[in-house]
């Protein structure tokens, strides 16, 4: 990764989530996806999974990493955005609660990669060139 702590990860998984969300309720809105082909509502799910993490990226090249990113937003909206768009009711004021599920869903999604980052701890340089003493094994008396 590019140098994230595991408080980054946790952040700025939950607001590619909550980007998500927000992208999925404009989509709804607009009826970007009523009336069209397979083919082309596929493809504006697969824009509202994308455009956030490039969004990240672009907005803090140094702190975010798109191999933390694109995974968790797969997950985050399969499982918390795309399970309430299907079970939600028709489009009003209750949709905005898909905002902090969104949200909240990105920050568990990534809880793996912080916890890799927070138990893999930070490896300096110098804890990299340390040689191990050797062991001289001798005759007991």
């Amino acid at each position: 990764m590019v140098g994230m702590s595991w408080k980054s990860i946790l952040l700025f998984g939950s607001v590619n989530g909550a980007m998500m969300a927000i992208l999925m309720i404009l989509n709804v809105i607009i009826g970007l996806t009523d009336g069209v082909d397979f083919v082309f509502a596929m493809l504006s799910l697969l824009a509202v999974i994308l455009i956030p993490p490039f969004i990240l990226k672009r907005a803090k090249p140094n702190e975010v990493s798109l191999v933390h990113l694109i995974p968790v937003a797969f997950v985050t909206f399969i499982f918390p955005v795309f399970g309430a768009v299907f079970g939600g009711p028709d489009m009003g004021p209750e949709w905005l609660v898909l905002i902090p599920i969104a949200a909240v869903g990105g920050a568990f999604w990534s809880l793996p990669f912080a916890a890799w980052d927070y138990f893999r701890g930070s490896k300096s340089s110098e804890d990299l060139n340390i040689l191990p003493e050797p062991i001289i094994l001798t005759e007991s008396e």
